[in-house]
């Protein structure tokens, strides 16, 4: 890799069909330097599903930025696009669903959600102590499951109770929602009936490769940290990374069984700092790219061969 342009105060950037856009603050620039958008305040982060632009500013309106024109939507939060009609957004402390044809509204909840998953016209989503689902057009109820159902967890440290939360709503794959619940490992729920098909509380100490550094982890099991962790629909596995531990969960087995692959004597070897490896990153194709934010490096893992192939 080569450096083949330099870009001077930058707050956030996204690059959408090969084309670099970015943000100083207050205004959007592409490559070329072009304006695309100024605001009085200042915005937040850049946003794109074909066919639009959406950036928030800090007070909780949004620029919707069309093919003809832009949009002030005040005191409007676009949560997520769902075609090139309705938006999911947030307005007046509730949810609902926008025709940006006719500018109507739809309220589907009479609260905001903060974490959820669309997939195909239903909405699946975190309200209070239960994981929901409902047709996201109607607001028509689904299902519901209470978290309390998991039980309680214990803190490997204090041995303190506590309740499970969901950190994470990671996708859908053979009709099974996916849900990552912090300190609990993953979940599966049957999109049609809420019920509980799978549950993983974390790797077993036989499933190792590797080497990792020694963290809280379970007698049992090797436990699940908070990583960004991503569904890759074509091969039906659950991949994240996080410090010196790349996970993996193939869904396609009858038994589906976790892995953990340890990446302390790689990242060693490129001089990589474990320590920096946040767990925010993104799967392009078969490569993983990830951010050291301690030692500002970036690095490619090549989730085939679980060899880390480039590092800044």
């Amino acid at each position: 890799m080569k450096e083949v342009q330099h870009i001077s105060n930058v707050d956030n950037f996204l690059v959408v069909d090969d084309k670099l856009y970015f943000s100083n603050g207050k205004e959007v620039i592409d490559e070329k330097g072009h304006s695309i958008l100024n605001s009085p305040l200042s915005l937040q982060f850049l946003n794109y599903k074909e066919p639009y632009f959406y950036i928030p500013d800090i007070y909780g309106n949004t620029y919707l930025i069309m093919e003809k024109e832009t949009r002030f939507l005040k005191d409007i939060f676009i949560k997520k696009v769902i075609s090139d009609s309705f938006l999911l957004v947030s307005k007046d402390k509730k949810t609902a669903i926008l025709n940006i044809i006719n500018n109507e509204f739809h309220y589907i909840l009479n609260s905001r959600i903060f974490k959820f998953l669309e997939w195909k016209e239903k909405l699946f989503f975190k309200n209070k102590n239960t994981i929901q689902g409902i047709e996201i057009y109607t607001g028509q109820f689904l299902w519901e499951f209470p978290l309390s159902s998991l039980g309680k967890g214990k803190d490997y440290n204090t041995d303190e109770e506590f309740d499970y939360e969901v950190e994470q709503f990671v996708g859908i794959y053979n009709n099974i929602l996916w849900v990552y619940i912090e300190r609990g490992g993953f979940i599966g729920l049957d999109i049609q009936t809420g019920e509980l098909k799978h549950r993983i509380l974390g790797i077993p100490k036989g499933n190792l490769l590797g080497k990792v550094d020694s963290y809280v982890d379970s007698e049992e099991f090797y436990i699940f940290y908070r990583a960004k962790f991503i569904l890759d629909e074509k091969k039906g596995i659950i991949i994240g990374l996080i410090a010196d531990r790349f996970f993996e969960i193939d869904l396609n087995k009858e038994k589906i069984t976790p892995m953990l692959y340890g990446m302390w004597d790689k990242m060693e070897k490129m001089n990589l700092k474990k320590y920096g490896v946040s767990g925010n990153t993104s799967l392009q194709e078969d490569l993983l790219y990830f951010y050291n934010d301690k030692e500002l490096q970036f690095g490619i893992l090549d989730i085939n061969t679980k060899e880390i192939i480039y590092v800044s």
